[in-house]
């Protein structure tokens, strides 16, 4: 706009454009110096660091708002800054062609130009406070909300430090005593009791191991974790050794296929990742089929892809969102047991680790699991 207007005097008043270069009107500042080559120093590079500082200035905001746009409030009034600033700059580059050459009346638009930017970046900050305060307001109400959550979180933890004990321990009392009814007085209890007994230890079993889920899933919800360069190869080897009973009770085979590069992880959340996704590989076939697992990896330019392929029986489309939900199930406890927490506490782990997880599956034909890393 400010272009325009100096366009359109230019093209009212041609002569005007000529006007301002002449330098035969008045002394240049060096005659006033009277010459004095120290004097004329002082001014030269006095105004040269001030206007070269002002243009440095105003480029470090103009990409500091380009960068960061969409996250700077008010942005615009920066880039006023910016040009109230850079025209400050040219007054002073001004001042130091004055000392040789008088060109005072381009010196003295300059400072028009300079004045014009000032009067309106004021006046539109002017405007800009009341938006300030109300800011300012707002991030302060954050911050208490922000207050609050931590210490919701904090009595979170202490409750689920409550269940670990105060529900696990009398559900381990349950199963003792049933244990202990079972070796002492199981020979002479009749059938029916005896499959009542049964069922008590076996729901007390499943709700322990539903407590520790839930516990787990709030642990990595919570709980801060150092995300560094991480060796797959060693997760991996770990991850099957936690689920080396199972592997063996179901004749699973797991073929990791290499090499693998490292990625920036958690290496106990990533663990617990591989392992799970590894258990529910074998866990979920058909029945006569021997489990086969195959894990390999992608090149995904800055990332990895983990893959874990399995010859299982699939999930259907209809299904595939929701298998990541907490206590979300598609079968029977007797058919596939299990609590229905693993594929959530993958999903959280991922997520808390900035990485990416997916699934492609045919009902009938396996599924692959994949989780995407950054590179380490």
């Amino acid at each position: 706009m400010l272009g325009a207007a100096v366009l359109a005097v230019v093209l009212i008043s041609p002569g005007l454009l000529g006007g301002l270069f002449r330098a035969d009107q008045f002394m240049p500042h060096a005659t006033c110096y009277l010459r004095n080559p120290r004097i004329i120093g002082l001014h030269v590079t006095s105004d040269l660091l001030i206007g070269f500082a002002y243009v440095a200035i105003s480029s470090t905001l103009a990409w500091l708002v380009y960068r960061a746009r969409q996250e700077i409030p008010f942005h615009w009034m920066f880039l006023a800054f910016g040009l109230f600033i850079i025209t400050c700059g040219f007054t002073h580059f001004m001042e130091v062609w004055t000392v040789w050459r008088a060109v005072y009346w381009l010196a003295g638009w300059v400072k028009v130009v300079c004045a014009l930017a000032s009067v309106a970046t004021a006046i539109a900050l002017y405007r800009l406070v009341p938006r300030i305060f109300a800011l300012i307001s707002a991030v302060k109400i954050s911050e208490e909300r922000r207050v609050k959550l931590q210490a919701a979180n904090n009595e979170l933890e202490a409750f689920a430090s409550t269940v670990s004990h105060d529900l696990r321990a009398p559900l381990r009392a349950v199963q003792g005593m049933a244990c202990a009814l079972t070796e002492d007085f199981g020979g002479q209890l009749e059938p029916g009791a005896r499959e009542y007994l049964d069922q008590i230890t076996d729901a007390s079993r499943r709700m322990d191991v539903m407590i520790r889920d839930l516990l787990e899933y709030s642990r990595v919800s919570r709980s801060e974790f150092e995300l560094k360069s991480v060796d797959l190869q060693v997760v991996l080897a770990e991850a099957q050794a936690l689920i080396e009973a199972d592997s063996k009770e179901r004749g699973a085979k797991v073929q990791v296929e290499g090499p693998l590069s490292n990625v920036v992880a958690n290496p106990t959340l990533l663990t617990q990742v591989m392992a799970n996704l590894l258990g529910n590989a074998i866990k979920f076939v058909a029945p006569g089929v021997r489990p086969l697992v195959r894990v390999f990896a992608q090149d995904k330019g800055n990332h990895l892809r983990v893959c874990v392929k399995d010859n299982g029986i699939g999930i259907p489309p209809e299904y595939q969102n929701r298998i990541f939900n907490v206590f979300e199930r598609l079968h029977s406890q007797a058919k596939y047991p299990g609590t229905g927490i693993g594929l959530a506490i993958v999903q959280k782990a991922v997520a808390r680790m900035k990485g990416q997880l997916g699934l492609e599956s045919v009902p009938g034909q396996g599924s692959c699991f994949w989780i995407e890393l950054p590179k380490g």
